[in-house]
C-alpha cells in the first residue's frame, strides 16, 4: 500500500524534541498536528461525493462541489466525505491509541442554504457509492449514521471567509482508538441546498480539510 503525507508541526518539549521521522521508537513526540487535505504534501486519501435520490443509481463522485438539501429538485442529496490512511504507525499518520485533543474539519461553502447536521458514518461506503447503493440514501438511525450530530451550521456563511469548521474531536478519538473510519455524511434538515467545494475543487485550499492535534502515546502499541 502507497501511503501519503500530511503536514506535521512538532510543538517542541524542552531540548530533547523529535520530529515524526527520527524520533526513536517508544518515545513519545509531544504535540503534534497533522493536516490531511487533498493535494496539500503529498495527501492523497479524500474521498467525497453527493448521493442523489432524482439519480438513485449515479454515482456523483469526482465533481468539484456538493450539495445537501432535502429538497434538490424534487430528492434528497446528501454528501459523504471521508479522509483515509490518516491512522496508522506511518509517517505522517496519527498512531493509533493516542490523545486527541483537538479535531476540526473544514469546508468551503458557496451557498448558505438551510441548516446541515454533520453525521459520523456508521457503516462502510464506496467511492462509487450511489442513493440506491446505500439503500435509500443515508439515515441517522444509530445504525446506518450516529443519531448524536458532530456538528451543524446555521447554514450562514460569513461576509469575510466561506469557511465553515465542525468539531469532530470526539468521533477521531474513536478511530485512534480502534472504531472503523467510515467518515461523514452531511444531513440538510431544509429545502434550501447547502453548497461547498470538494476534494476535486481547483483551489487546493478551498478543499475538504481535516486538521488535528494530538500527543502520541509513550509506548507505540
Amino acid at each position: 500500500m502507497k501511503w501519503m503525507y500530511a503536514l506535521v508541526v512538532i510543538v517542541g518539549v524542552g531540548a530533547g524534541s523529535f520530529t515524526a521521522d527520527t524520533a526513536p521508537s517508544g518515545v513519545s513526540h509531544g504535540k503534534q498536528i497533522l493536516r490531511f487535505q487533498e493535494g496539500v504534501n503529498g495527501y492523497k486519501g479524500t474521498i467525497d461525493l453527493e448521493i442523489w435520490a432524482v439519480s438513485p443509481n449515479t454515482c456523483l463522485n469526482g465533481n468539484p462541489n456538493a450539495s445537501s438539501d432535502a429538497d434538490n429538485d424534487g430528492g434528497e442529496s446528501q454528501v459523504l466525505v471521508r479522509f483515509e490512511n490518516i491512522i496508522g504507525h506511518q509517517p505522517g499518520q496519527i498512531p493509533p491509541h493516542s490523545a486527541v485533543h483537538s479535531a476540526i474539519f473544514t469546508v468551503s461553502a458557496f451557498d448558505e442554504g438551510t441548516t446541515v447536521h454533520l453525521h459520523r458514518m456508521l457503516v462502510p461506503w464506496k467511492a462509487t457509492a450511489t442513493w440506491n447503493s446505500l439503500v435509500a440514501g443515508v439515515t441517522a438511525d444509530g445504525l446506518e449514521a450516529s443519531r448524536q450530530k458532530d456538528g451543524f451550521t446555521f447554514g450562514k456563511i460569513s461576509a469575510s471567509s466561506s469557511f465553515i469548521d465542525f468539531d469532530v474531536t470526539d468521533t477521531v478519538q474513536a478511530w485512534v482508538n480502534g472504531k472503523p473510519n467510515y467518515g461523514w455524511v452531511f444531513i440538510n434538515t431544509g429545502g434550501n441546498g447547502w453548497d461547498f467545494y470538494t476534494s476535486e475543487f481547483e483551489d487546493v485550499q478551498q478543499r475538504p480539510k481535516l486538521v488535528v492535534e494530538f500527543t502520541p502515546p509513550k509506548t507505540q502499541k
